[in-house]
């Protein structure tokens, strides 16, 4: 990669705003899988349908601010992030200040990346208990379970109990 002052057409100040405006909508999305994670906990399902639209929208925008952004740099080499552009040693020669809103970027994507992440596991478990209690009340036949036995092999549960009918 060449250095970022020898590449045609880099706008510092356009770039430096671009990454504002990326920390600004990443700091929404944060704020959003937190009241996400607040409204799971509380079981509020009519609140959660509204976040998924809210959801979807705001990461339609950070993700067109992001391609704006990787656009840019494309003229460096094929699939560039900004990732990677924070990787590069040319990196170090922009303004600290311009380092660190990228750095700051970089760790708010991430902080949203892993609560995202941690709120699809809890939809996920929360769906699971709910299709497990419908099967029980319904007695409908629930898939096999994979089990050890004391050697290590994998074995199928065929214990199945009912909760009688009501």
């Amino acid at each position: 990669m060449t250095q970022l002052d020898e590449l045609a057409g880099f706008n510092a100040t356009q770039f430096s705003s671009q990454i504002d405006a990326l920390s600004q909508l990443l700091l929404e999305f944060q704020a959003l899988l937190h009241s996400e994670s607040d409204f799971l906990k509380q079981n509020d399902i009519d609140k959660l349908v509204e976040i998924v639209e809210q959801k979807s929208l705001l990461s339609q925008k950070i993700q067109s601010l992001s391609d704006t952004i990787e656009k840019q740099f494309s003229q460096l080499s094929p699939n560039v992030s900004l990732y990677k552009l924070a990787q590069d040693k040319a990196f170090n020669n922009i303004s600290k200040t311009l380092q660190e809103k990228v750095d700051n970027a970089l760790t708010l994507s991430q902080a949203c990346s892993d609560l995202n992440i941690s709120n699809g596991m809890s939809i996920q478990i929360l769906s699971n208990i709910n299709q497990v209690s419908i099967n029980l009340l319904t007695q409908q036949p629930e898939s096999d379970v994979n089990l050890y036995d004391s050697s290590g092999e994998s074995k199928q549960s065929k214990n199945r109990s009912s909760l009688g009918k009501a």
